[in-house]
């Protein structure tokens, strides 16, 4: 008998628009904000410094299927601002693509 795991998906999506008029399309995830019902997080996280918050507590908590839902470039942006262990910091450089793999040759 095999087993299927289900993972989190995201139950929608939304648009931040940042100070220097960039724009980021961020997934909506229930839980990552603890207090805010599911429905109001999409009106929330449209505000950068909500957006930034809530990137930097899926960074600091989220498991890596939450984490590729996020456009790349933002969270590498979060990254620098991010409190986390050290191994969790290297391993998320790494799956961003920011640091190259420490088991490649020279």
């Amino acid at each position: 008998m095999t087993r299927g795991y289900r993972f989190t998906r995201p139950i929608g999506r939304t648009i931040c628009t940042l100070k220097t008029g960039h724009t980021v399309n961020l997934p909506i995830f229930p839980g990552i904000l603890k207090h805010p019902h599911p429905s109001e997080i999409g009106s929330l996280i449209q505000d950068e410094d909500v957006a930034r918050k809530y990137t930097r507590l899926a960074l600091e908590k989220a498991c890596w299927q939450v984490l590729r839902e996020f456009p790349r470039p933002w969270l590498a942006a979060c990254l620098d601002d991010t409190p986390m262990r050290t191994g969790r910091r290297r391993s998320l450089r790494f799956l961003l693509g920011l640091d190259p793999s420490p088991f490649q040759s020279a």
